[in-house]
């Protein structure tokens, strides 16, 4: 009796999953915003902390991809609801480079390249903002997110080629810049549980996530037009826990360099900020500024 019940009880756990999800159409446009924003943050608008790690390449022609470092990052965000019933993603977010034979944060890096020491200046980009949902233009279909399932999971691919004209200019800057343009792409991957994004008492779902990016150097590299790109590795996740779950090697670093990054943003503002733009405004500017 004791066996059958115990059967009884998966079975019908099973079968109300089940029900659940079917209640959650990925291909309604209201369900599909939905789902995202439960994987991405939180319905509730609390604060909602993403985690990831990860490796960075140089890929240089004719040689074989070389590590440069590990990093570490983490982003705080918060939807919140405006006035046309947009969802708006309000969120910052702050990443180390680390030494990738001892984990250590970087401060200065020897770069093999050039023989010369630089300093490293870590990702530090607020806001990181975004619009999602609200009516579509006139003649247009609703924006369906490309959330897929395959049984109990629902996984998100996301590519973002990107180009657009560099903030750092080669004309102004030509140790920093490499080139007119900033060429490079980002490459996103979301996994959840489908009984947790339809159950209606979840707020926020726990998710795993992949992230991938393309990138030209870095400025503070100062590698100028030498041919060559930045491939990112990364892996990570949310943390239900929130700021208090980021290892505490990492959290302490932030808590006493950039405590502001700890939370997200309570206004909406814009454009959003890029290592690039950050750069620009932080350090250049301030050398040109400080220049008789």
């Amino acid at each position: 009796m004791r066996l059958r019940g115990v059967l009884w009880a998966v079975t019908m756990a099973a079968v109300s999953a089940t029900a659940t999800a079917k209640d959650l159409d990925l291909k309604n446009p209201e369900d599909n915003l939905k789902a995202f924003i439960k994987m991405r943050a939180s319905l509730d608008g609390k604060d909602t902390v993403t985690w990831w790690t990860g490796q960075v390449f140089a890929a240089v022609p004719d040689e074989r991809p070389k590590l440069l470092f590990g990093f570490e990052g983490m982003n705080v965000a918060r939807m919140e609801k405006d006035q046309d019933g947009n969802w708006r993603m309000l969120s910052r977010e702050y990443a180390v480079y680390k030494d990738p034979k001892t984990g250590a944060i970087l401060e200065t890096w020897s770069n093999p390249w050039t023989q010369s020491d630089v300093t490293v200046f870590h990702v530090q980009n607020d806001p990181v903002n975004h619009v999602m949902g609200g009516a579509p233009k006139e003649g247009q279909s609703p924006r369906l997110l490309p959330l897929k399932q395959h049984g109990n999971d629902v996984i998100m691919g996301l590519d973002v080629p990107l180009a657009y004209p560099n903030p750092i200019s080669p004309e102004e800057f030509p140790l920093h810049s490499t080139g007119a343009m900033y060429v490079g792409s980002e490459h996103f991957g979301f996994y959840a549980r489908m009984n947790e994004l339809a159950d209606p008492d979840v707020q926020s779902a726990p998710i795993s996530i992949a992230w991938f990016r393309e990138a030209p150097w870095l400025p503070w590299m100062e590698m100028g037009d030498r041919p060559g790109l930045l491939i990112y590795s990364g892996y990570g996740k949310k943390l239900m826990g929130g700021i208090d779950e980021l290892p505490s090697d990492f959290k302490a670093y932030i808590e006493k360099n950039a405590p502001e990054y700890l939370t997200a943003p309570k206004h909406w503002v814009q454009p959003n900020a890029t290592s690039w733009t950050v750069y620009k405004s932080k350090v250049l500017d301030q050398k040109q500024r400080e220049t008789p």
